[in-house]
């Protein structure tokens, strides 16, 4: 939930060190000055779910269908946007693949784009000229970026309308979107999701006390297609605990504690979270990810070791306040991650449980 923002520096290192300027420009996905992509507009069959075959189950499980939905886990894909269309890219695969095997959460980061490329990044960097300047102002336009469109970025017009298409065609499952809200994109991220169509299903407000919010189960958002739960954090948002939330978006940190980025040891909360806010908070994020220690960039050797089923179990054993009820991580189709989930949710759900999948540990 958020990231390293020294990125910038570490891509223009890499590019002047090995010459992938050159390279990036006759060759790179990001040479892209037509604000497309890489990805596509997917259809119902390519976005119908593998968990789609278990008609009582409520993202995979029939045990989750009477649960809250903060008391289960939820399987999220941090920087869901960056897929190997980038440099330095946080996944081997788009999202929308994540979506069907099975991910629930998607963590994404809006930027201003103006289609500059790693060529360009460079040039302003050598000439000390702001990505962001006003001198760009009227070339930018929103993308879903991590800290540089230059390094890659999607169109939110396609993500978030492959996302409807998701949700139209999986009736039984409930998503969560968490933005990284960039400077200057808010009222443009406001502007995508209404255009997106998705306003349909999303969740407008909650029930809570002085202290506790009351959270649907997921039975109850399905009954009334309220199946997407948005969050965002940074940007201008603040905290809509005690008023309606601006565009049905929940202040992230509102409901969200989370541990250490770049830690997958412990289960130390990061920031000034006591115990009682922990408690208090409906989600507990684990950032269950590390960047190489070198350049501090995505590292799929990382996730390789990290994603495992045996090292995913040891750190969750080592949650003594509150066990983590969302796992974030990157090279998300590397590992047992989704298998991990499973087990825990049957576990939570009381054990032998009909699902859709039929996932093994490796």
């Amino acid at each position: 939930m958020g990231c390293c923002k020294n990125i910038i520096g570490s891509l223009i290192f890499i590019a002047i060190l090995c010459g992938a300027g050159i390279a990036a420009y006759m060759y790179g996905p990001w040479n892209n000055k037509d604000n497309s992509d890489g990805g596509s507009e997917e259809t119902p069959t390519t976005l119908t779910a593998k968990t789609s075959a278990c008609t009582n189950c409520c993202n995979g499980l029939e045990s989750n269908c009477d649960l809250p939905i903060n008391e289960v886990t939820w399987a999220f894909v941090h920087n869901a946007m960056s897929d190997d269309s980038f440099y330095a890219a946080n996944n081997d695969l788009p999202l929308e693949r994540a979506l069907v095997e099975g991910y629930r959460g998607l963590m994404l980061d809006s930027c201003l784009c103006d289609g500059d490329n790693i060529v360009d990044l460079i040039q302003d960097y050598v000439t000390g000229k702001d990505e962001g300047s006003e001198e760009n102002a009227e070339e930018q336009y929103l993308g879903f970026c991590h800290g540089t469109c230059a390094a890659g970025s999607r169109s939110p017009a396609t993500v978030l309308k492959n996302i409807k298409t998701f949700l139209d065609v999986n009736p039984k499952e409930v998503l969560i979107l968490e933005f990284e809200v960039g400077e200057g994109t808010l009222e443009l991220l406001y502007q995508a999701l209404n255009d997106s169509g998705l306003e349909k299903y999303v969740l407008r407000g909650l029930e809570h006390d002085d202290t506790v919010t009351s959270w649907p189960t997921f039975q109850q958002l399905i009954n009334a297609n309220r199946r997407l739960l948005l969050f965002a954090h940074d940007g201008g948002m603040e905290s809509c605990d005690k008023q309606a939330c601006p565009e049905g978006i929940f202040y992230t940190f509102d409901h969200f504690s989370e541990t250490n980025w770049n830690d997958v040891d412990t289960c130390d909360v990061r920031g000034n979270n006591n115990n009682d806010i922990l408690e208090q908070r409906g989600f507990f994020l684990m950032n269950h990810w590390k960047n190489d220690d070198d350049l501090d960039l995505p590292s799929k050797t990382n996730a390789e070791e990290f994603n495992t089923y045996e090292f995913l179990s040891a750190r969750f054993d080592k949650c003594d306040e509150r066990m983590p009820n969302a796992l974030a991580v990157d090279y998300w189709s590397t590992g047992d991650v989704l298998k991990f989930v499973e087990d825990q949710n049957k576990k939570i759900g009381g054990g032998g449980d009909a699902v859709a999948s039929s996932r093994s540990s490796s």
